[in-house]
């Protein structure tokens, strides 16, 4: 009798094969889909590489050990080349094609649009590559990891008054991510009395990028403050020590230092970066350590800070998908991360609950010294 119950059993796994049909070993290794709305053609692009670089080597050690809970993870990569409509769209064919949850969309319009949809549709989005209001704004579906610009700005204005400048300009890009950072740092200023000297928008492509630069420089402020791409900060940058002007420059986190020293040298001496993740190459932390071991065994031997927080956000997804159950389902997923509370992962702790989805608190300066490396 039992042996005629496992051969039914066993036909009936062979039929369910055969048929398409779903069976428990099925289940057990299907992977883990998981969708990622990014910008890969456009002016913007290049706020991607580094990033999806720290996702990647985070999830090739997840899979080389294994997977969660055996199953592997798959990340389905769409480009919505920075606008707001795609982005959403890519959102809801991943979760047509059975995502469980949305990782770390590509700056301010992307992840707008993915996160309209996200909520929508009623799946987690992870980490976006952003701090702007609209995107860190709680909603019942997102997960932010970094601190929010207006954290970031509100850090670099106390900062500057508190070393005594307070005459401050502010230069960007000109998209609504980079306005919005603008105003963030116009109030955080009236707050203290006084008034923004002046401010650029500058084309995302960089082509006026000489012509503001030598705008701004008219006025003499004492500091400059950054919301712009590496490619348009190198040119502004170069543009505005061109004309004599002593001025400090402070960037919010999305300013690649090494790059910028790649692109400018000595020019880029000087820079002052807010960082929304710890220091890549001190492996004294956990998770730094982790990092650099996952992104030597995929072969890339250069750190960075965008690098680490694509690693860190993947990081945060892995530790949801752990507290999801055998069959994590966008509703589990959810649950997974809100039991968070306040979770170490390594010497940085994520903070989530339901009703509130705090992330990351860290943040710190940097400042680039004349060899291209950062003075902390």
């Amino acid at each position: 009798m039992h042996k005629k119950i496992h051969l039914l059993a066993s036909a009936f796994v062979a039929l369910s094969t055969v048929l398409g049909l779903p069976s428990a070993v099925q289940a057990q290794t299907k992977p883990l889909l998981i969708g990622q709305t990014y910008v890969q053609t456009g002016p913007l692009a290049s706020l991607s590489p580094e990033p999806l670089l720290g996702i990647r080597a985070m999830f090739a050690a997840v899979n080389a050990s294994g997977g969660i809970n055996g199953r592997p993870v798959e990340l389905r990569q769409l480009d919505d080349a920075y606008d707001p409509a795609k982005g959403a769209e890519n959102v809801k064919t991943f979760v047509k094609d059975g995502a469980i949850g949305v990782l770390m969309p590509i700056g301010t319009s992307s992840s707008i649009g993915a996160i309209k949809a996200a909520n929508e549709l009623k799946v987690p989005i992870v980490g976006p590559y952003t701090g702007s209001g609209p995107v860190v704004k709680p909603t019942e579906y997102g997960f932010p990891v970094r601190i929010s610009f207006d954290e970031e700005y509100s850090r670099i204005v106390n900062h500057l008054f508190t070393i005594g400048l307070s005459r401050i300009a502010f230069a960007h890009n000109d998209n609504p991510g980079a306005r919005s950072a603008l105003e963030s740092t116009q109030k955080f200023i009236a707050e203290r009395g006084e008034k923004m000297a002046g401010s650029v928008a500058i084309k995302n492509d960089g082509s006026d990028a000489a012509e503001r630069a030598a705008e701004l420089a008219k006025l003499k402020p004492k500091a400059v403050v950054l919301a712009a791409t590496n490619e348009v900060a190198a040119k502004f940058i170069t543009a505005y020590r061109a004309t004599g002007n002593e001025t400090a420059f402070y960037s919010f986190s999305f300013l690649n230092g090494q790059k910028l020293f790649q692109d400018i040298k000595k020019d880029a001496a000087g820079v002052v970066i807010s960082q929304v993740v710890p220091y890549p190459w001190n492996n004294a932390m956990p998770v730094i350590a982790e990092y650099q071991a996952a992104m030597k065994k995929i072969g890339a031997t250069e750190f960075g800070y965008a690098s680490l927080e694509g690693y860190v956000a993947a990081k945060v997804m892995v530790e949801g998908l752990k507290r999801a159950g055998a069959n994590p389902t966008p509703e589990s997923l959810q649950k997974g991360l809100e039991s968070f509370k306040t979770l170490d992962i390594g010497g940085i702790a994520v903070s989530y609950r339901p009703g509130e989805h705090r992330g990351l608190t860290f943040s710190e300066l940097s400042m680039l010294k004349a060899d291209g490396r950062y003075l902390r």
